[in-house]
């Protein structure tokens, strides 16, 4: 191991040892006494179809998990207090660094310098003095290393700035708000099927030149990683979109072409699987058992045709199961309405049918007279017109 794979791995050392306590200090309101923070892991796996694994309270990996993901009804406990939600932020970088890390990746002297930089940013956040001092420290070690080394020119691809406008995250509705306020069952928080959209902060962490070297090893080990924990937090995630924000990791203005079809070739050579719809998903999720659906609001991130027809019949097998038989227009309008949508475009409609087919195909739905119902539904008697979500 270099010495700037080893600062690294120290700087990783230092955040493990604060954040267990900074996150028990955090979500203990919301346990019960007997109940880790681990355990509200295991529940979100659940609903997302993971397979059951076992989480160790000081590794660095789950613990960038939970600070930087929705926890149910709960939001963001993390990022309470901070409008800017530095802890997601930071924390979605140093999820990359870890798992590049974790790959056997090799890292530049600027590179390192970035990663104990963010390590210091987030523990002096969390308050520990005495961690941030450390990661000075680090950071120090690697200065004369990072003046020593050739500065690299600037290669945006044709000098397009980073875009992120698609991907910011809209202030939550008074609806998600009021949610997160209720008293509940500690696991009911964490538990429900319908969530809001997290899209992926975008952090360039990378340059244009290691796109560039693919697919040599090191290039295709660093973009995998990226990869790898893109889908882990947005999975199902359409391919398009997924190349796109790999693109904007690397430094990417614009992700053309033959730069797409470099980063489809590690997609499908990643530990990641992508279904005959061309949405890809975590290694380590059963499709059958994903029960989730992720609410957007008005101009949120995700086009509706670049969702996935699984995560739609999901919402409309939910918006079902909770008022009974619906007539399939006011279904799609409601559906529509979940993912932020007014209008039923062709496009919109023939994407919302095919969610509704796959519904029908899988044993969730039934239309009669051209009224959708859950198949426990079929034969209930109902007032349509009464019908409200």
């Amino acid at each position: 191991m270099s010495s700037n794979e080893a600062v690294v791995q120290s700087a990783l050392q230092l955040l493990s040892k604060s954040l267990d306590l900074h996150i028990e200090k955090v979500l203990a309101p919301h346990l019960e006494s007997e109940l880790h923070w681990t355990d509200v892991l295991h529940q979100l796996d659940k609903i997302k179809g993971k397979s059951p694994k076992v989480y160790s309270h000081t590794d660095v990996q789950p613990q960038l998990r939970i600070i930087t993901e929705r926890l149910g009804a709960l939001g963001y406990p993390f990022s309470a207090d901070d409008p800017q939600r530095l802890m997601s932020i930071y924390g979605n970088e140093l999820r990359l660094i870890r798992n590049r890390w974790a790959h056997g990746d090799t890292f530049s002297a600027m590179e390192a310098m970035r990663a104990t930089d963010t390590v210091f940013i987030v523990l002096t956040h969390i308050g520990d003095k005495e961690g941030a001092g450390s990661a000075a420290t680090l950071r120090g070690s690697v200065i004369k290393e990072l003046v020593a080394e050739p500065s690299a020119e600037s290669d945006m691809d044709e000098d397009e700035p980073v875009d992120a406008t698609d991907v910011v995250e809209k202030p939550e509705s008074a609806e998600e708000q009021e949610q997160a306020k209720q008293q509940e069952a500690p696991f009911a928080r964490f538990s429900g099927v319908r969530t809001a959209f997290e899209p992926w902060e975008i952090v360039v962490t990378g340059n244009v030149e290691t796109l560039d070297n693919l697919p040599k090893k090191t290039a295709k080990e660093s973009v995998r990683s990226t990869i790898e924990e893109i889908v882990d937090l947005e999975g199902p995630i359409h391919r398009d979109r997924l190349t796109k924000l790999v693109g904007y990791t690397y430094g990417l203005g614009k992700v053309h072409d033959a730069r797409a079809k470099k980063i489809v070739a590690q997609i499908n050579g990643s530990a990641c699987f992508t279904d005959k719809e061309k949405f890809v998903w975590p290694a380590d999720t059963d499709p059958h058992e994903w029960k989730i659906y992720r609410t957007s609001s008005l101009g949120d991130a995700r086009v509706f045709t670049q969702i996935s027809p699984l995560e739609i019949a999901n919402a409309a097998t939910d918006i079902l199961k909770r008022n009974g038989a619906i007539p399939a227009q006011e279904l799609r309008r409601l559906v529509l309405r979940n993912f932020g949508r007014t209008k039923a475009t062709k496009g919109l409609s023939g994407h919302f049918n095919k969610s509704i087919e796959l519904a029908t195909v899988r044993g969730l739905v039934s239309i009669t007279n051209g009224a959708v119902s859950m198949v426990e539904f079929v034969g209930a008697e109902k007032d349509l017109q009464n019908s409200t979500v």
